[in-house]
This record gives C-alpha cells, sequence and structure tokens, in this order.
C-alpha cells in the first residue's frame, strides 16, 4: 500500500514537472490567457482586445465631449450669436445628427478601430480613403494639445504665470504643464483600454455631476432675464438686430468657428472604439446614439445658463457687450465670480465663491479626462491607417494590453508638434474643425454607396432613406466648411491636401498599384474648389465678397448637388474589399515578443 501510494505521488510529480516545462515553453501560460480575457478582454485577429463594456463605451464617448469645449464654446460662441448662440446649439445638435449617425451604421457594420478614417477606403479605395482619414487623423492628433491648452488656460486664474491674456497664448510655463499632461496620459494609455476605460468612467460620472450641478444650483440664485434680449454691441448699427438674435449670419458662424462643433465629436471616439467595444455589432448604435443625445442635451443647458447668468454690472461692462464675455480666459469661472456682488447675503456669497473654486477645479481635470479620450482615438486611427498599409506596419504592434504604443507614440508627437506653434484653444480649434468636417463630406456620400457595394453585410443598425439622408448630410457637410470662414478654410483644407505628400510615398513602395484614383480623384478636386469658394464668397464669412450674401449660400448648395453626383458616379461598380476580411472577429493570437 505504501509502494502504490508513492507510485502515485510519483507519477504525479512527473506529470506536473512535464506540464510544466511545456507551459514554460509557451509565449504565455493558458491559465495567464483566461485571466488576461477576462479583464482586458478577447483579443480579436488585430491584437486589439475586447474589453470595453456598453457602459464604459458611452462614459468613454460622453467624456471625450464635456471637456474644453464646455469651458470655452459654450461662452464663445456668444461674441457671433449674442444671445441666440441657444439657437446655434440647438442647430449644431441637429447638424451633428445628420452627419454623424451613419457612422453608428458604418461601426455596428464593420467594427474595427479607427473605423471613421477608414470608412472611404471601401468606398473609394486607397486614395479616397487616405484624403478622406487625413483630415481626421489632423483632427484627432490636434485635440489632445487642444485639451492640455485648457487646461493651462484655465490654471492661469489662480497661476498666472501660465498664460499671456494680452497675446492670449499659453507662456513657456504653461507650455510645458501642457506637455507634462500629455505625457501622463500617454502612459495611463499604455495600460489598456479597458483599464482606461474603467478609470474614465469614474471621471466622466464626476464631470456629469459638475455640469448638472451649475446647470441646476445657479439659476436659482442669480438669474437676468434681460439678458435673453440684450442683442450684441454695435449689431443694430452694422444691419443686425438689438434683441434675442442680433446676427441670422452669427448664428451659423458661430458653429464651426467657436468650438461649436468642435465640441460635439466625442462620439467619434466611440466610433474608432469599435475593435475594442464587448458584442460592438448590438452596441455601437445605442452607444453612438446615447453619446449624441447626452452632449446635446448638456451643451445646449449649459448656453442657456451662461445667458442668463451674465452680470453686467458685475463685469463693469456695456450691457450686449458679449464679445467680452467671449474672449474671457476662464469663462465660467469669471461670470459665477462676478454675480458675488454687495447686498447679497452671506450664505449667497459662500455658495457662489465655493462653485467658483468647484468649477475651477473641474475646469482642470475635466479637459485631463478627455485628453486621454482623444490621445486614444487619435492613436487608434493611426493603427487603422496602418492596416490599411496608408502608414508602416510598424504601428500595428500592440503592448499585452491591447495598446497600439507605436500609434500612441506617433499621437503623442503630433499633439505636441501642433501644441508648439499653435498654444492657443481658438487658435487650434478653428483649424482642425474644418479637417475633420473634409472626413463628414466623404463619409456621407459612403453610405448608400456602402449599401450598394456590400448589400449582403449584416448591418444591426441602418439609416432610413440613405440617398436623401447622404445628400442633406453632405450639404450640411459643405456649408460647415464654409462658415469656418477664410482664411481659415485655406489653412485647414491645404493641410488636408498636402497629405497627399504622405500618400504618393507610402504609394511608391507598393510601386503605384491598386490607388483606385478614378474612383476618388473628385475628392482633392472638392476640397481645392471649397478653398477657393471661400475666398471669393461674402464678407461675413470673410471672403473677398465677389459672390456676396446670400448668393453665395445659392451657389454652395448647388456646389454641393453637383460633388454630390460626381461622388456618387465616382464611385466603384463592384466592391475593392472582400467583405470577410472587414469583419475583426475575435481569436486567440500569439502574443509573443509583445511588451
Amino acid at each position: 500500500m505504501y509502494v502504490e501510494i508513492n507510485f502515485i505521488f510519483i507519477k504525479k510529480i512527473t506529470k506536473f514537472i512535464i506540464l510544466t516545462k511545456v507551459l514554460n515553453k509557451l509565449p504565455v501560460s493558458i491559465a495567464m490567457q483566461d485571466v488576461d480575457n477576462k479583464v482586458l478582454g478577447k483579443r480579436t485577429k488585430t491584437g486589439m482586445r475586447r474589453g470595453m463594456s456598453t457602459h464604459e463605451a458611452i462614459m468613454f464617448g460622453v467624456g471625450g465631449a464635456v471637456g474644453s469645449g464646455i469651458l470655452f464654446a459654450a461662452a464663445g460662441g456668444t461674441g457671433y450669436a449674442g444671445p441666440a448662440i441657444i439657437v446655434s446649439w440647438i442647430i449644431a445638435a441637429i447638424f451633428i445628427i445628420l452627419v454623424t449617425l451613419p457612422f453608428a451604421e458604418y461601426a455596428a457594420m464593420f467594427p474595427r478601430s479607427g473605423i471613421s478614417a477608414r470608412v472611404a477606403y471601401y468606398s473609394y479605395g486607397s486614395y479616397g480613403g487616405f484624403m478622406s482619414g487625413w483630415g481626421l487623423l489632423i483632427w484627432a492628433a490636434t485635440i489632445p494639445a487642444i485639451e492640455a491648452v485648457a487646461v493651462s488656460t484655465y490654471a492661469s486664474l489662480y497661476f498666472p504665470f501660465l498664460y499671456d491674456s494680452t497675446t492670449g497664448v499659453l507662456t513657456g510655463y504653461g507650455i510645458l504643464l501642457a506637455i507634462l499632461l500629455l505625457l501622463g496620459f500617454f502612459a495611463l494609455n499604455m495600460v489598456g483600454i479597458a483599464r482606461f476605460g474603467k478609470f474614465n468612467k469614474v471621471l466622466t460620472w464626476v464631470k456629469i455631476g459638475v455640469v448638472v450641478a451649475f446647470i441646476v444650483i445657479l439659476p436659482l440664485f442669480i438669474w437676468h432675464w434681460g439678458n435673453f434680449t440684450s442683442g450684441l454691441v454695435g449689431a443694430s448699427s452694422a444691419g443686425g438686430f438689438a434683441g434675442f438674435m442680433p446676427s441670422v449670419g452669427g448664428l451659423f458662424i458661430a458653429i464651426p468657428a467657436s468650438g461649436i462643433l468642435f465640441s460635439f465629436g466625442g462620439y467619434r471616439q466611440v466610433a474608432d472604439m469599435a475593435g475594442e467595444v464587448k458584442n460592438p455589432g448590438k452596441t455601437m448604435p445605442k452607444i453612438i446614439g446615447t453619446v449624441l443625445a447626452v452632449q446635446s442635451l448638456l451643451y445646449i443647458a449649459m448656453a442657456v445658463v451662461i445667458v442668463g447668468t451674465v452680470s453686467w454690472a458685475g463685469f463693469g461692462i456695456q450691457t450686449g457687450d458679449w464679445s467680452f464675455v467671449a474672449a474671457l480666459g476662464s469663462p465660467l469661472s469669471s461670470i459665477i465670480h462676478a454675480n458675488i456682488i454687495p447686498g447679497m447675503t452671506v450664505a449667497e456669497a459662500d455658495l457662489l465663491g465655493g462653485m467658483v473654486i468647484v468649477f475651477f477645479l473641474f475646469a482642470i481635470f475635466s479637459p485631463g479626462g478627455t485628453l486621454g479620450v482623444y490621445l486614444t482615438g487619435a492613436s487608434r486611427i493611426i493603427f487603422g491607417y496602418s492596416e490599411e498599409d496608408a502608414l508602416p506596419k510598424g504601428f500595428r504592434k500592440t503592448t499585452k494590453h491591447g495598446a497600439p504604443y507605436f500609434a500612441l507614440i506617433l499621437a503623442l508627437v503630433l499633439a505636441i508638434i501642433f501644441l508648439l506653434p499653435l498654444p492657443s484653444w481658438y487658435a487650434l480649434v478653428d483649424f482642425v474643425v474644418v479637417a475633420a468636417v473634409a472626413n463628414f463630406a466623404v463619409a456621407s456620400i459612403s453610405l448608400p454607396v456602402l449599401r450598394r457595394l456590400y448589400p449582403n453585410v449584416e448591418r444591426p443598425f441602418k439609416i432610413p432613406h440613405p440617398m436623401a439622408w447622404a445628400f442633406v448630410s453632405f450639404e450640411v457637410a459643405t456649408f460647415l466648411i464654409y462658415w469656418a470662414t477664410f482664411p481659415t478654410t485655406l489653412y485647414a483644407l491645404g493641410a488636408v491636401l498636402a497629405g497627399s505628400v504622405v500618400f504618393i510615398y507610402q504609394a511608391s513602395r507598393k510601386h503605384f498599384m491598386g490607388l483606385n484614383l478614378r474612383n476618388s480623384v473628385w475628392i482633392p478636386v472638392y476640397i481645392a474648389g471649397m478653398i477657393i469658394l471661400s475666398y471669393v464668397g461674402g464678407t461675413p464669412t470673410g471672403g473677398l465678397n465677389i459672390i456676396a450674401y446670400p448668393f453665395d449660400y445659392v451657389v454652395l448648395a448647388i456646389y454641393a448637388a453637383i460633388f454630390f453626383v460626381i461622388g456618387l458616379m465616382s464611385a466603384p461598380k463592384e466592391a475593392l474589399i472582400s467583405a470577410d476580411s472587414l469583419l475583426d472577429t475575435t481569436k486567440e493570437v500569439d502574443v509573443e515578443g509583445e511588451y
């Protein structure tokens, strides 16, 4: 009996030793893979992990939306539209739904990382995809710098050495702080999207709580009904009106020019996370729709509260001087502080003083969370570009956590490059919005094109009346570019066209094969034409007034209709990429050599 027990014991020990040796030869133990899959999410064939839940993805999008836009754009647009900035936000919400809801169909149809920048690859081929995605890459790479600038600018309320109020740009210390913030969120991104998603979820709930508190509490103690009919100083003498809507044109110009359109960008980051969200085919439409609804409600409510709480007496300025409000370095904190006036009870003064501090702290960490969101989004666009061979293969490499580390490094470098020459929130925002809307335009036409090219691919979410929806979206995108005003259109669209240099380099490595130029040459022609129309357009949008307002709007609408037809006719007759190769399904992968 003793010998038999010893024999069994020795046999088990031998099996354990053999099994240990086998496991040691594997890249990662099976047990460790199971743990990683539960914590970080299962691998896809691209090396990414599907570790983000629906709730975390919604918080990711809302976290991207509730950032510096709610600090600056909510007040900055008043300089163009006065109290009617509320209408601008409502119009912008409608516009953004029109031009962005198709991404819910794309993300559910082809749930791949960086899908926003890749849509045109599937509808117009490599050159069209590159030109469309390049504008989005400029957008995504610049926004981390914008959010870092926002933190430094707001911090100058108590640390004035960070910001030069005379020039409107950061000082050397402010730039240094912005770069340190970028480095910090780069490190956080390296631990993987699932862990960053959990951190961001908590941060976003705090941000939403502070914004809702501002919207609900502030009107209970300070409210000035006269602000809603105060107009704009000098508007009536310039042909405008002194009431609620002093400038009809200002309503629309404010949307791209003051950061309103920029503020609605949170949904894009969710779409670009499609390759890392659990069950994306079913959840992506719900996620994108929820993000659009929440951010629209928050921003419109914030605009109402800002208009109603400005104290002209507290600022010591003329009634209706919304340009002063728009130029405030720390607008929300300054608006609250201006309402602390003699005659107010001690309790009310203490409450408002506390809100100044709370909102100041909120203004510091809120853009920080958004910075992390967009740094993640930019890296996923770079990752997607690499998968389409528009950038070197090295940018596809991921860590064991599923983070594309070379793509993250490039996103960080690009953010710093954009930050150094333009350390100003409004200067950066004006530039990136136009580049992004160029992507909206091409993505709009892609809706009916993809319906025709991939009729049998499952679409868990479908846009109704795709042809009509695409036409209206393309018209809206064209007008949004125009309203950004010249010369911003020249700089931003010029930067998009300059992307052709990068494309030519990559194309030369493939001996200029498979470029699909015939299908996509209309895109750079459309962009170049928009620069010309912006230059010769009406005075309100910065043009030479050769085509004066409102005739410039008529010409623009016809121009968009013509290129919509050209875009449809230029599309390929058959699918350029097989549908099976575009489905980013999960499977176990060899992760040997990952960091």
